[in-house]
């Protein structure tokens, strides 16, 4: 399925009645907002599984970087600049944004790129 035909059936699952953009770049910030700010509520697997197929392309498309490739600055410790989402690691501490405005946890923020919050 292409990238804007995912981005139409996750935002119809979450927003029925919001009509959709002909742009993907817009789809896929209407989804981002979506998600962010959606209560937790069950999903259907369709959505489930193109929603898991539709951010692997995206992690796959980005690039990942692995620790191994990282120099720590401590013992485990590593500072590294960039899009947390693509870090191949044990656990992040991301201290750019306190307050993590936009989102209801740092989980939340994450799993968008990296799908690691199930919604069901």
């Amino acid at each position: 399925m292409e990238k804007a035909k995912q981005l139409d059936l996750l935002i119809k699952e979450l927003s029925p009645t919001r009509e959709f953009p002909s742009d993907v770049d817009e789809k896929w910030r209407i989804f981002r907002a979506l998600v962010n700010m959606r209560e937790p509520k069950p999903v259907s697997s369709e959505f489930m599984t193109v929603q898991d197929d539709f951010l692997q392309s995206e992690i796959k498309s980005k690039g990942i970087t692995d620790i191994d490739r990282l120099t720590p600055v401590k013992n485990n410790i590593y500072l590294w600049r960039g899009d947390i989402t693509t870090l191949k690691v044990g656990a992040i501490v991301n201290a750019a944004n306190s307050a993590m405005l936009g989102c209801f946890s740092p989980r939340e923020c994450r799993h968008v790129k990296r799908n690691t919050l199930k919604l069901q």
